[in-house]
C-alpha cells in the first residue's frame, strides 16, 4: 500500500536519521509509527500535507509480520474494520503524527543524539505497571496508581510520614518554606526522588529554575544528571520547548461549554494582570464560540469580536511564545503525566508563569477529579504536584482558589498538593491558612517570622537561627527540630 506522507515528516526523518543511529529511514519512521499507536492520536489531529514522496507500508514496517500487527491496532483505535482506503488514510495519520511527536522529543532533547535515545526509551515504557521491587537500571520506575503505603523521611533522626495513610495524615498536604541557601531546595529534591523510587509520579512547577543546566559547575552538573537518572523526569524548559498539552476544552452540550467558559475566563480573571469583569465576560462569550477551543482560537475570536485590549494581550503572550499545543497537536492530558515531568518556567515573566501554573492546574480539578477509594488504609496516589514560589498563585480576592481546593480535595483524585515559598507568613496572608490546614509543615527560617506568628504556624518560639540544611518540621500537632534531608548527600536512599 502506498501513501504519501507529509512534507514536514518527510524532512525530519531526512534531517535525523543518520544523526541519531538509524539503520536506516525506514527504522525512524517505524519508531514513530509504534509511538503513534502506543499514545494514541488525538481525534483533532489532521496531516497538515500529502507533499512527501511516496511511501509503501511495507518499506515502513519491513518484513516481520508488523503489517497485520499494525492494521489491527488501527482498527482497535478507529473502532472499526478498516477498509483499504481507510487503513491508508489512518497510516498516514498516524506516520505523519509520529513523525511531529518524534521531531518535539528531538528538540526537546536539544538535538542530541544520546539525549534524544534515552528519552524514546524512556516512553517506551511509559504508563506501564511496574510492581515494586522490578526498577530500571537507573533505579526509577513509575506506576499507574500506588495504593501501598509511601513512606517520606523528612528529618534524618525522625520516623517516615506515610503521606497517603487515612488515618494519621488528613490531606497529604505539605508546605516548605525558607530562605535561599538554607537547604530548601535539595531538600525538595530528595523527597521527589524518595517518592520516583516507590513509584510516584510528580509535576514540579520549577519557577526558579532548580533544575536548569548549570553550565559549568561540576558538581551541580553531577547532582543533576543523578537525580534525572533516578527520578526517570521529563524537563521542560517553557520557551525553548513547548507543552504538548492543550489545557482548555469543550463540553458535550451548549450549557456544559457555557459553565467551561465561565470557568476558564475566571482563571483569566484572576491570575492575568490588570483583569476585569468587562475582560472576563468577554473572554467567556468568545470561548462558548468555539468548536475545539485551544488559545490561538481563542485569540482569534477575541480580536474577531472587537477586541483589543488586555484580554488579547495576556492569552496572546501564551500564543507567541509557544507555551502550550494546539487542540489539533495536542496529546490527551493524562497520556502526558504519565511519567514525572518538570516545567522551568524560570523564562517566562512572573505574570505569564502563573497563568501557565493556574491553567494547568485547573485543568487537574476540572478534568481529573475521580475520588480513588482507600485501599487497606492507604489513599491510592496518581502524582504529587509541587508548586515552588506558591505565593504567586495563593488564593487572591476569593477568586479562583485552585490551591485550596487541590489541597483540600486533591489527595481523593490521587494528586496531592505541595507548596514551597520563602516565606512561612505568606501561607496564612491569602484567606486561607494553608500552614493550619497541612499534614506537614517544614519551615528552614523560622527568624523572619514574629513571635506571634511563630505560634500560630511552628506551635512554638524558635530562639535561636538554624544550621543551614536544619528545619522545624510541624506534623500530627508535634514540632520538632532537626537535620533535613538532602539530595546531594542522600539522594533519595
Amino acid at each position: 500500500m502506498k501513501f504519501k506522507p507529509s512534507q514536514a515528516a518527510e524532512q525530519f526523518i531526512e534531517d535525523v536519521h543518520q544523526r541519531v543511529g538509524a539503520r536506516n529511514k525506514a527504522v525512524l519512521g517505524r519508531s514513530a509509527l509504534m509511538m503513534a499507536l502506543g499514545t494514541g492520536i488525538p481525534d483533532q489531529f489532521k496531516s497538515s500535507d500529502s507533499l512527501g514522496a511516496d511511501l509503501n507500508d511495507e518499506t515502513v514496517l519491513g518484513d516481520d509480520g508488523l503489517r497485520e500487527v499494525v492494521r489491527t491496532a488501527l482498527n482497535f483505535r478507529s473502532g472499526k474494520t478498516l477498509e483499504e482506503t481507510g487503513y491508508r488514510q489512518e497510516f498516514k495519520r498516524a506516520f505523519d503524527f509520529g513523525c511531529l511527536r518524534m521531531k518535539e522529543l528531538w528538540e526537546d532533547a536539544g538535538r542530541d543524539q544520546s539525549k534524544f535515545v534515552a528519552e524514546l526509551l524512556k516512553l517506551g515504557g511509559d504508563g506501564i505497571d511496574v510492581p515494586p521491587g522490578a526498577r530500571s537500571s537507573s533505579g526509577a520506575f513509575t506506576r499507574s496508581v500506588v495504593d501501598t503505603a509511601v513512606e517520606l523521611r523528612l528529618l534524618e533522626d525522625e520516623e517516615p510520614w506515610v503521606i497517603n495513610d487515612t488515618e494519621k495524615s488528613s490531606n497529604s498536604l505539605m508546605v516548605v518554606s525558607g530562605q535561599p541557601g538554607c537547604g530548601k531546595s535539595q531538600l525538595a529534591l530528595d523527597l521527589l526522588a524518595q517518592m520516583s523510587r516507590q513509584g510516584v509520579r510528580f509535576l514540579f512547577f520549577d519557577l526558579k529554575g532548580e533544575l536548569e543546566d548549570p553550565g559549568n559547575d561540576a558538581q551541580k552538573a553531577a547532582n543533576r544528571k543523578k537525580f534525572f537518572d533516578l527520578t526517570g523526569a521529563q524537563y521542560v524548559r517553557l520557551i525553548d520547548s513547548p507543552l504538548p498539552v492543550n489545557p482548555l476544552y469543550s463540553g458535550k452540550t451548549g450549557p456544559e461549554t457555557a459553565n467551561i467558559a465561565s470557568r476558564i475566563a475566571s482563571v483569566v480573571r484572576a491570575f492575568g494582570p490588570q483583569m476585569g469583569p468587562n475582560q472576563e465576560s468577554a473572554i467567556r462569550d468568545a470561548y462558548q464560540q468555539l468548536d475545539k477551543p485551544d488559545f490561538p482560537s481563542l485569540v482569534r475570536e477575541l480580536e474577531s469580536n472587537g477586541q483589543e485590549g488586555v484580554a488579547v494581550s495576556v492569552l496572546k503572550k501564551l500564543v507567541d511564545l509557544n507555551i502550550f499545543a494546539t487542540s489539533a497537536t495536542a496529546l490527551p492530558f493524562e497520556d502526558w503525566i504519565k511519567r514525572s515531568i518538570i516545567i522551568d518556567l524560570k523564562a517566562l515573566d512572573n505574570d505569564t508563569r502563573v497563568l501557565v501554573v493556574a491553567f494547568i492546574l485547573n485543568f487537574f480539578i476540572e478534568r481529573l477529579n475521580k475520588n480513588l477509594a482507600v485501599k487497606n488504609g492507604n489513599q491510592p496516589l496518581q502524582m504529587v504536584l509541587f508548586v515552588d514560589e506558591a505565593h504567586n498563585i495563593l488564593p487572591k480576592d476569593g477568586k479562583a482558589k485552585l490551591l485550596e481546593k487541590l489541597a483540600r480535595e486533591g489527595r481523593s483524585w490521587g494528586f496531592p498538593l505541595w507548596l514551597a515559598s520563602q516565606d512561612a507568613d505568606k501561607f496564612v496572608s491569602s484567606g486561607v491558612d494553608f500552614a493550619e490546614l497541612a499534614s506537614a509543615g517544614i519551615y528552614f527560617s523560622p527568624q523572619t517570622l514574629s513571635a506571634k506568628e511563630q505560634k500560630q504556624i511552628l506551635g512554638t518560639l524558635i530562639t535561636k537561627p538554624l544550621e543551614k540544611g536544619k528545619a522545624v518540621l510541624r506534623i500530627g500537632g508535634k514540632t520538632i527540630s532537626g537535620e533535613t534531608r538532602q539530595f546531594w548527600r542522600d539522594q533519595g536512599q
